[in-house]
């Protein structure tokens, strides 16, 4: 997680699950998750981005052999909290993707999860490229990533009105599906969005600082990365969608 300012990571790890809501989010994809994953036969899975464990104790729990990262300790914390109320354990590596490559070999994994705009807090094109291609690395032959990104090109689009208070079309229905706390861009440049996650029962605030890839930039990132073949999804639909609220994207070594 990085955090730009307002509140601590400790206190936004606490109401995380409540901006995800674990249940929602597993209905949003539908089965997505699990149904690709047998699809290309993927039984050890690197989830890139813990946050709280919503998807790694998922994984878990559905029989998979999970290594979950994170680089926040607040974060690792409650999923270890998370894990417990489960009765899971957590494989837990904190690990910085742009050195996957020292600590990983060659084909370790059948997939590599990367979810939640994870993606989006790699700033630079060689940084972004060093990180798909570790990613492509640790993977098996046949292997997977399946990687997500918000729609930014509808926030580029509509930044003035966005920023200016108008409304954030966003349906709450895939990945970050919460009632009571909520984000949205507050600030949009090509180069950069901050975005407010915001509690609404407390009035506590966080921004981060993300990048906004451009229709398509992802896509040509990751075949450059060396990934064969690419599905684009949109909300977990196949194909391309401009008014999705997120894009799915499942990459194959």
């Amino acid at each position: 997680m990085d955090i730009h300012k307002g509140k601590d990571s400790k206190a936004l790890a606490e109401v995380w699950g409540d901006y995800v809501d674990w249940d929602k989010r597993r209905l949003g994809e539908n089965g997505f998750l699990i149904s690709t994953l047998k699809r290309f036969n993927c039984r050890e899975v690197f989830d890139a981005g813990l946050g709280d464990g919503a998807d790694s104790i998922y994984l878990l729990r559905n029989g998979f052999e999970v290594t979950s990262n994170e680089l926040d300790r607040h974060f690792i914390l409650k999923a270890e909290e998370n894990s417990e109320k489960h009765d899971i354990r957590l494989k837990i590596t904190e690990y910085d993707w742009a050195d996957l490559d020292k600590h990983f070999q060659e084909n370790d994994f059948g997939a590599v999860v990367c979810f939640g705009n994870s993606l989006t807090h790699i700033f630079g094109r060689d940084n972004q490229l060093r990180v798909l291609r570790n990613f492509y690395r640790i993977l098996k032959k046949g292997g997977i990533l399946i990687a997500d990104e918000r729609n930014f090109q509808y926030i580029l689009d509509k930044k003035d009105e966005i920023v200016n208070g108008g409304r954030f079309r966003y349906t709450g229905k895939y990945v970050y599906c919460g009632d009571k706390v909520h984000g949205r861009p507050v600030e949009v440049s090509d180069d950069r969005v901050c975005f407010e996650i915001e509690n609404e029962r407390t009035g506590d605030k966080w921004h981060f600082l993300i990048y906004p890839f451009k229709r398509g930039e992802l896509l040509s990132l990751l075949k450059e990365a060396g990934f064969s073949k690419v599905e684009q999804y949109s909300d977990y639909r196949r194909g391309y969608n401009p008014d999705a609220d997120f894009h799915q994207y499942v990459c194959v070594k």
